[in-house]
């Protein structure tokens, strides 16, 4: 637990001064203090309307009840901070980090939270800084007309908050828990919703033109009026209770770089027709499991493992399963059309290419009568690989080994 201290006497000097000055007081002065430090701090209640405190620190401090209205906080941090119930509203928070903060039952009507641009001295050069509010607690808050253009919201829980007619283009909300949240009217072109919860959210009049929705159950909340044009998401059946449980603890492993959440483990199941079409499987396993007439139309599988799973018939329609593994699997009558199934960069720690990749593997597989045309196919070895009556026509077969058909 953080240990928060009481203000020392020249932030409270300047807090009350600031009061003064929001009261018409004599001897009244705003507070102008950029770059100030006030983290791990009591300032629950304290009152900065109008104040000018960009790149403030207020890491691990408590601000509960707080009034910021019209406050200049640009690049301010906030990170595990507890803003509950603090007003916000038309503050300027552009670029600022909020990760982790509870923000529950918070008013930020018109709050600005787009990406800041940011001067680095050395070079003169301006780079741009988007607000960070991955994890954050905004349960109940009011962020109606707000700006969180681009945005990075990654497994924060807003749950029965407002973001009506609020803009949230590129918006990064993998992950984040939407359950009853008031989105009606809200921007969010090419948002990121991946393993969002939606159930019970208000979506009316949303704009969700080119958003991405894979592992989203959809089947949980009305999308009437919701324009989608663009968009990825699912259109088959729900999946078994179970199964899209699991989905959403992978979405969240995806989401966190494997902080939380598990990942996807579907190995030994019997899954004969399920439609995992749109869903986000990266690097998910699927261990010898029963796949008949699955469909994986569209999905993500980036280093997925069928490993001799049984796959007669499914398929993979426009699927990138780069990376991925299918050694020893059946995958007779499979389809392929149009799918991508290349090679994969391998990034070191610090998102850098390390010049190696991971092809995707057939060791073993059964392709027989499988349609495989137009399908984008790189660097396989089909050594071994059983290609009888498929079709290949149109198919992208660069640097494949191996190949032989009869």
């Amino acid at each position: 637990m953080v240990e928060r201290l009481i203000p020392p006497n020249d932030v409270q000097v300047v807090l009350s001064r600031h009061a003064a000055f929001l009261a018409g007081r004599p001897g009244g002065v705003r507070l102008q203090q950029p770059g100030g430090q006030y983290a791990r701090l009591r300032l629950d209640g304290a009152m900065l309307d109008d104040a000018i405190l960009s790149r403030a620190d207020f890491g691990d401090s408590s601000m509960a009840g707080a009034q910021m209205r019209r406050a200049d906080l640009f690049c301010a941090d906030f990170q595990n901070a507890d803003l509950t119930r603090v007003v916000l509203d038309r503050a300027d928070l552009r670029g600022a980090n909020l990760c982790r903060t509870v923000l529950r039952h918070a008013s930020l009507n018109q709050v600005d939270l787009r990406p800041g641009q940011v001067m680095i001295a050395e070079t003169n050069e301006s780079k741009q800084v988007n607000a960070n509010l991955d994890g954050a607690k905004l349960d109940g808050a009011d962020l109606k007309n707000a700006q969180l253009d681009q945005a990075s919201m990654a497994v924060s829980s807003a749950k029965g908050a407002s973001f009506a007619n609020a803009s949230l283009f590129a918006v990064n909300l993998a992950g984040a828990d939407l359950a009853g949240a008031n989105l009606t009217g809200a921007r969010m072109k090419d948002a990121n919703l991946v393993g969002a919860n939606l159930a019970g959210a208000q979506m009316k009049g949303c704009d969700l033109r080119g958003a991405n929705l894979r592992n989203v159950d959809l089947s949980v909340v009305n999308i009437e009026g919701v324009s989608l044009q663009g968009a990825v998401y699912r259109t088959g059946e729900a999946l078994p209770p179970e199964i899209e449980d699991i989905l959403k603890l992978h979405s969240l492993w995806i989401a966190t770089g494997g902080a939380e959440g598990s990942r996807a483990d579907l190995s030994g199941r019997n899954l004969d027709g399920c439609s995992f079409a749109s869903c986000d499987l990266r690097a998910a396993e699927l261990h010898e499991a029963s796949l008949k007439g699955a469909d994986f139309s569209n999905a993500q599988l980036m280093f997925t493992s069928f490993l001799k799973a049984e796959l007669q018939e499914a398929v993979f329609d426009l699927a990138d399963a780069g990376g991925s593994n299918f050694s020893g699997a059946n995958l007779t009558k499979s389809r392929w059309r149009g799918s991508r199934v290349f090679g994969v960069d391998i990034y070191n720690a610090l998102n850098q290419r390390t010049g190696k990749m991971v092809f995707p593997r057939f060791d073993g597989a059964d392709l027989t009568g499988a349609d495989l045309r137009g399908a984008g196919l790189e660097g396989i070895d089909f050594t071994g690989v059983t290609l009888t009556g498929a079709n290949l026509s149109g198919a992208d077969l660069r640097n494949c080994t191996g190949l032989r058909r009869g």
